[in-house]
């Protein structure tokens, strides 16, 4: 529910991803919703972009 609320993807989309690819989407919408986060509050982060 994570990834299809965050990207507006339908379920059976998302399951039909490979697990290592659904959990690499699943850490970018993480990092990218904490930059986010941290931007709004006036901080930045700083994390590995995707390769």
């Amino acid at each position: 529910m994570y990834l299809a609320y965050y990207l507006h993807w339908p379920l059976r989309d998302i399951l039909d991803l490979e697990h290592p690819v659904r959990a690499r989407v699943i850490h970018e919408v993480g990092r990218i919703h904490g930059q986010l986060d941290g931007a709004a509050a006036g901080h930045t982060q700083t994390h590995e972009s995707w390769p």
